[in-house]
């Protein structure tokens, strides 16, 4: 059960299918998490002129009542999405836009979930999207969702991409606990490519079945109940993750890596967030551990083998 001191599951409303959407995934997923919704709006009626100076706020009745109505929407739709079950939701109308005010509740978020399409024309005019600007400097875990998400697809099992870097690992501790949560399977990948013409493909895949097995023995002590398997190629890695996704509920991907050996300038998160059908969670460089109540402190630092994998 939730309590005052449970980190939130944040989601950015403004009344449009899209973030509505994205309310219903993150109320059950607040739910299977035993933590409160924050549905936030933000009216793009002010300036976040930064934690010293705060926010200069335009009054504006029009904005304010859009505002409102959005919030009770999104109430109700999640009351709806996690009936019978008790859910604590709470709302918040704030000025600034919608990636400044979402970043800000990012801050105390065990999770932030967003609409795949962006919170707003202006925002997409100057960002491309709410969804692609968070995911680029993500302050806590990110899900992005990018329609709704047929009852059936949840007894589909949580696809991670596993690398060498130690966001990575907290790539597969968070989807080991979201496969046991949600009382599915976990099928963790790693994929490499070929950066080195000379290095053989035979150490490069044994490298990676030995980073793979590495990163689950450390991390998957806690869940004996989710079912893993384990899956190694020679792939271009965005490419396969979303045709693997096909088979998943959900996808869990860091960041950022270290020690990967895929092409420059390339975001493997980035290319996903565009082209899967199902939710995407980036970890971020500030990513909560689950909360204590719910697991304890895993053993075993981070992996350093010089593998390829997966790249946020």
């Amino acid at each position: 059960m939730a309590t005052l001191t449970t980190p939130p599951v944040v989601v950015g409303v403004d009344g449009s299918e899209s973030a509505l959407n994205a309310v219903r995934w993150a109320a059950r997923t607040a739910m299977l998490r035993h933590a409160p919704l924050h549905a936030v709006h933000a009216m793009s009626s002010g300036w976040d002129l930064g934690d010293h100076l705060g926010v200069f706020t335009l009054h504006n009745r029009a904005f304010r009542e859009a505002g409102e109505a959005a919030l009770a929407t999104a109430r109700q739709v999640a009351h709806a999405e996690t009936a019978p079950h008790p859910l604590t939701v709470r709302t918040s109308l704030v000025s600034p836009s919608p990636v400044s005010a979402l970043r800000r509740h990012a801050r105390h978020a065990q999770l932030l979930v967003v609409g795949a399409r962006g919170l707003g024309a202006f925002e997409r005019t100057l960002l491309g999207s709410v969804s692609g600007a968070l995911a680029r400097r993500p302050r806590c875990s990110l899900a992005v969702v990018p329609g709704p998400q047929p009852p059936r697809s949840r007894q589909l099992p949580v696809l991670v991409g596993v690398d060498a870097s130690s966001a990575g690992e907290r790539a597969v501790e968070f989807a080991l606990g979201e496969a046991s949560r949600r009382g599915v399977g976990l099928v963790a990948i790693s994929l490499w490519t070929d950066p080195h013409p000379e290095t053989r493909a035979t150490e490069l895949t044994a490298r990676a079945h030995r980073l793979l097995a590495e990163t689950l023995t450390r991390c998957s002590e806690e869940y004996p109940d989710v079912d893993v398997t384990r899956f190694v190629a020679h792939d271009d890695p965005a490419h396969r993750l979303v045709q693997e996704s096909a088979g998943a509920q959900l996808i869990v991907l860091a960041s950022h890596t270290n020690g990967l050996a895929l092409a420059p300038r390339r975001s493997v998160s980035n290319t996903v967030l565009h082209g899967a059908k199902v939710p995407l969670v980036i970890i971020g460089q500030r990513s909560r551990r689950k909360p204590s109540h719910d697991r304890k402190t895993p053993q075993g630092g981070p992996s350093h083998l010089p593998t390829s994998g997966i790249s946020g």
